[in-house]
């Protein structure tokens, strides 16, 4: 599902109009990406956790060249899904 199509879904499910759908899934994601870059966790009872975590520097090897290179540190998402999505993807069907 890309971002139009679920701006489409909730506009037919909560019937509002396209635009409107679509300005509120990018207001929701533009808030949600700001609120990541402050490093502070984002919530969605029922759904799950989005939180930032630091990945440390570390050594690798360049798959092509096998040359060792250094993977410098980085900050990346992680997501921890809710008991109950959980829940709905292991014991019901939709």
């Amino acid at each position: 599902m890309t971002k139009n199509d679920l701006a489409r879904e909730v506009a037919v499910s909560e019937k509002l109009l396209l635009s409107t759908a679509v300005k509120a899934v990018d207001g929701a994601l533009r808030v949600i990406k700001e609120t990541l870059a402050k490093g502070e966790e984002v919530t969605l009872r029922g759904f799950g956790t989005l939180s930032v975590v630091q990945r440390e520097e570390r050594n690798a090897v360049h798959f092509k060249t096998k040359k060792p290179i250094v993977v410098p540190a980085y900050r990346s998402v992680k997501f921890r899904i809710s008991k109950e999505l959980k829940e709905l993807l292991n014991n019901e069907t939709l």
